[in-house]
C-alpha cells in the first residue's frame, strides 16, 4: 500500500474488505499518512470500508453511510462535490437492498456527484471471461438502476478486468467488479478526468485510481480549422461571405481565402458564445431593475432587442453543441444544450485513446509513442510488404458484366442537377475532412459558392485529372470495442473533404441503378435495404442450425481473419475488376482517381 501511495498519489483513498478491527484500523491509516479518516469496521472477516483523506481536499463530511457505502460532501474554495465509495456486499439479496438506498441517495443530491468502488457485478458480458452470453438477472437489475440514475461510466485505461481468481487456465476467471460513475453535472466539470486500473499487486482486485484533472502534455500544433454551423446565424455573416467569396479563383484557393477570413471574423467579431451569453444577460437585468422605477418607450424597445438578440445567442450555442454531439436523430425544439454538450463529452471521453498496448503486450501511454505506434501499424497495413506480387490476371468469368446499352447511359455527360442533389443528399453535420468545411457551408451557402462548386466538379469528370490534396483525409480511430486495449480493435474511419465527396456521391449516384447488378446478392452493403448486421442473424441462425442438427455427418464453422482483406485493397485488382464489369476508360480513370493517391493524417 505504502508503494501504491508513493507511485500514484492521492488526496482521498477508500480501502475495502479491510479485515481489521477497530484499533488496528486506526493505526493503519494514521501510518498511511493522511489527516483524517473515517471507518466502517470489518464484522469478523466480512466487509469493512475505510475512507482516509488528506486535508488539502477540503473540508469533508460524512452524510450517510450503512456497511455497503460512505457518502461525503467534500467543499473546497466555496466548489461543493459529492463522493459516494461503494463495496456490494457479496450476497445478491444484500444487494438488491444497496441499490434502493442509493437511488434515495443520489435523488437529494444536486451538485456534481461520483459514486465507485467494488459493486460485486458486471453491465454486459464482455465484462467477464467466459460465461453463456447471458447476463444474470442481478446483473440487469444493476444495469436498470444505473440508466435510472443517470450515472456515467466514466471508462478506463489500463486491463480491462479489475477481479480475477484462478492459477490455472481452466480454473481462471476474471471480471469488472469496480468501476467508477458519475452525474453529467461532473461529467462536464472534470471533461479530462480519467480512470486507471491498477496492475494488480497484493490483492485480487485492481486498484482504481481517479484523476479529476490529470497532467495533460500540450499539444503546440495549431488547432485545425473548423466551420461552425452557428456562424451562419449571425447577421453580418451572409455579407461577409458575398464579399470574400471570389468565384474566379479555383474552388480550394476560394476555400482557404475564405478560412482566412472566417478565423479573423470569429475572433474578433463573432466571439465566445459563452461569454456573449452572458453579458448580454447582464445587460436584460440591468435595463429590467431600470424599467421597474422607469418605464420609457426606450427602455421597453431596448429590452426587447436584447432579448431577441439573447434568443438569438442561445440558438447559436444549441447548434454549437449540436454539431459537436453529432447526434443523427436531433430536430431543433427546446433547448437541449446542456443534454448536447454532456453528449459531445462523453463520446469525446469514450473516443479518447490514452492508453494501448504494443506488440509485446506493454501499456504505452506517453503520446508520442502512441502516434508512433499507429502510424507504423497503418505503414505495414497500407503496404505489399508481405503481399504475393506475382498476381494472375482475373478470370474472365465470375463478374457481371454491363451491357453496351448501360455503358453507353453511365458515360451520358455529367449535369448540374445531379452535382446538386449530391450535396443536398448529404447529411448536414458530418465530420468535416482537413479543410474544415461541413456539408451545411455548402447546403447554406450555395447561392454563394454554387457556381464555383458545380465548376470544379464538372472540370474533373471532363478531364479526368483530380487536383492534388483534394482527395487527402483525416483519419480516426474508432473503439470497437468498449475499452479497446490494442490497434486492431480500433476502426479506421477517413473524414475527407466534402468538396471531394461532392464527386464521389454524384458518381454514386450515376451508378446506383446498375449497382443491383454489379453487387452480387451474397453481399449485404452497398444496396438500399441491405444492411450489414443482417450477417450476423444469418451466422446466429447457422450455429443454432448446427447445434441442433442430428445425425452421424456433423458441420463445421470456419472463421477466417478478413482483418486486412477488409482493411485494404490492392489498386490493380480493383482496376481490373472495373474493366472486367466493362465500365468505360473514362470510368476507370475517375474511380481509380477518387480512390488512389490520397495522404492520411491520424487524428
Amino acid at each position: 500500500m505504502r508503494y501504491m501511495l508513493k507511485k500514484w498519489p492521492t488526496d482521498l483513498l477508500a480501502i475495502f474488505e479491510t479485515h481489521a478491527g477497530a484499533e488496528k484500523a486506526r493505526r493503519i491509516c494514521e501510518g498511511l499518512g493522511f489527516e483524517d479518516s473515517f471507518r466502517v469496521d470489518a464484522v469478523g472477516q466480512s466487509g469493512g470500508i475505510w475512507l482516509l483523506w488528506k486535508k488539502a481536499i477540503g473540508d469533508v463530511v460524512v452524510l450517510n453511510l450503512s456497511e455497503q457505502f460512505i457518502h461525503v460532501r467534500v467543499t473546497k474554495n466555496a466548489e461543493v462535490m459529492h463522493v459516494v465509495v461503494v463495496y456490494a456486499a457479496p450476497s445478491v439479496s444484500r444487494r438488491s437492498g444497496l441499490w434502493m438506498q442509493l437511488r434515495d441517495l443520489i435523488r437529494q443530491v444536486h451538485e456534481p456527484l461520483i459514486i465507485g468502488g467494488d459493486f460485486n457485478t458486471i453491465v454486459r458480458v464482455d465484462e467477464r471471461t467466459g460465461g453463456n452470453g447471458r447476463l444474470s438477472p442481478d446483473s440487469l437489475e444493476f444495469g436498470s438502476w444505473i440508466n435510472e440514475m443517470s450515472l456515467i461510466d466514466m471508462g478506463f485505461r489500463g486491463n480491462r478486468f479489475t477481479w480475477k481468481r484462478g492459477r490455472e487456465a481452466r480454473f481462471f476467471v476474471a471480471k469488472r467488479l469496480d468501476r467508477i460513475m458519475c452525474c453529467a453535472q461532473a461529467r462536464l466539470k472534470w471533461q479530462d478526468a480519467t480512470v486507471t486500473h491498477l496492475p494488480f499487486l497484493a490483492s485480487d482486485h485492481s486498484a482504481l485510481y481517479l484523476q479529476l484533472t490529470p497532467t495533460v502534455t500540450g499539444d503546440a500544433r495549431r488547432r485545425p480549422f473548423r466551420f461552425e454551423a452557428a456562424w451562419l446565424s449571425h447577421t453580418s455573416f451572409k455579407d461577409l461571405l458575398s464579399a470574400s467569396w471570389d468565384p474566379n479563383l479555383d474552388t480550394r484557393k476560394a476555400l482557404a481565402k475564405l478560412e482566412r477570413v472566417l478565423r479573423k471574423w470569429n475572433k474578433e467579431d463573432f466571439g465566445d458564445v459563452q461569454v456573449w451569453k452572458e453579458k448580454l444577460l447582464k445587460e436584460i437585468q440591468e435595463v429590467q431593475e431600470e424599467l421597474e422605477s422607469n418605464s420609457s418607450d426606450e427602455l421597453i424597445v431596448r429590452e426587447a432587442e436584447l432579448m431577441k438578440e439573447f434568443d438569438v445567442v442561445l440558438e447559436q450555442e444549441e447548434i454549437i453543441w449540436t454539431q459537436k454531439a453529432r447526434e443523427k436523430w436531433v430536430v431543433h425544439g427546446d433547448r437541449n444544450t446542456t443534454f448536447f454538450h454532456t453528449s459531445t463529452v462523453i463520446r469525446r471521453r469514450r473516443n479518447r485513446i490514452e492508453m494501448l498496448k504494443n506488440g509485446d503486450g506493454v501499456c504505452v501511454s506517453d503520446r508520442n509513442e502512441l502516434e508512433d505506434m499507429a502510424v507504423e501499424y497503418f505503414r505495414r497495413l497500407y503496404s505489399l510488404d508481405d503481399v504475393e506480387e506475382n498476381v494472375e490476371a482475373l478470370p474472365s468469368e465470375g463478374f457481371t458484366a454491363l451491357t453496351e446499352t448501360e455503358t453507353r447511359a453511365l458515360d451520358m455527360p455529367f449535369a448540374e442537377e445531379e452535382i446538386v442533389a449530391a450535396v443536398r443528399n448529404m447529411g448536414s453535420y458530418k465530420a468535416p475532412g482537413p479543410d474544415g468545411y461541413q456539408p451545411v457551408f455548402y447546403q447554406r451557402c450555395w447561392d454563394e459558392v454554387g457556381e464555383s462548386v458545380k465548376r470544379f466538379a464538372l472540370e474533373f469528370f471532363r478531364t479526368g485529372r483530380l487536383p492534388q490534396d483534394t482527395n487527402d483525409a483525416l483519419v480516426v480511430l474508432i473503439p470497437k470495442v468498449s475499452s479497446p486495449e490494442k490497434l486492431q480493435q480500433l476502426r479506421p474511419i477517413s473524414l475527407c473533404n466534402v468538396l471531394f465527396k461532392i464527386i464521389t456521391k454524384t458518381i454514386v449516384g450515376r451508378l446506383k441503378p446498375v449497382m443491383t447488378k454489379l453487387i452480387g446478392p451474397a453481399q449485404s452493403s452497398f444496396i438500399r435495404g441491405r444492411l450489414s448486421t443482417d450477417n450476423i442473424v444469418i451466422v446466429q441462425e447457422a450455429v443454432h442450425s448446427m447445434r441442433r442438427k442430428k445425425g452421424k455427418r456433423g458441420w463445421m464453422l470456419r472463421k477466417l481473419d478478413l482483418e486486412k482483406a477488409y482493411d485494404r485493397i490492392r489498386w490493380d485488382f480493383l482496376e481490373d475488376s472495373i474493366r472486367a464489369a466493362r465500365l468505360s476508360e473514362h470510368w476507370t480513370t475517375w474511380i481509380m482517381q477518387c480512390v488512389s493517391g490520397p495522404s492520411m493524417r491520424l487524428l
